[in-house]
């Protein structure tokens, strides 16, 4: 469990199937993400089931307390593709629950999970991609200290219009020069 001043990284949990099949059939949702196609229950079974057999995957479930001080699950975040010997992971987030969008919950669980991948893992380049019209997380990521490297041009058919994906990444010694 990574721990924040108001996020819990904790392992992902199959209690937490109902919300991510919520989540990840929300329209609203997936057009930030790479998913396009419905996800049914045993599929998102099936992903939590095979996690245990994963060496490039590190999953996290993000939780929050709540006013009543009850833990709260309200999105997921993680390491994938991870390249063990050239120390490079691709990393990824949501935060499904969208009353708590846009309040700074994804950019915490980013820097735990960015301090985790690089001074627990070691990792020496952490990237991602996202879609020229996630501004939000686009914002976000930036704040971080992510730099833009690159556009795949018009690479994305979303909402009836192709759109580039961004290309980011930081480096740890970039990220433990911002500590």
């Amino acid at each position: 469990m990574l721990k924040g001043e108001r996020v819990i990284l904790s392992p992902v949990k199959r209690e937490y199937i109902d919300s991510y099949l919520k989540w990840l059939n929300d329209p609203e949702i997936t057009q930030f993400l790479s998913m396009f196609l419905p996800l049914t229950r045993m599929m998102e079974e099936d992903w939590i089931e095979n996690l245990k057999n994963r060496d490039d995957t590190i999953a996290f479930a993000i939780l929050i307390f709540d006013e009543k001080n009850v833990e709260k699950l309200i999105g997921n975040c993680g390491l994938h593709a991870i390249d063990w010997k050239n120390r490079v992971s691709e990393i990824g987030i949501m935060i499904g629950e969208k009353e708590y969008q846009s309040k700074g919950y994804g950019t915490e669980a980013m820097e735990v999970l960015l301090d985790y991948g690089f001074k627990t893992l070691n990792l020496n380049r952490i990237q991602l991609r996202v879609y020229e019209f996630n501004n939000r997380a686009i914002n976000s990521y930036k704040k971080i200290g992510f730099i833009e490297e690159g556009r795949m041009r018009k690479a994305v058919f979303i909402n009836g219009k192709y759109h580039d994906i961004i290309i980011m990444s930081i480096l740890q010694k970039e990220w433990l020069g911002n500590k």
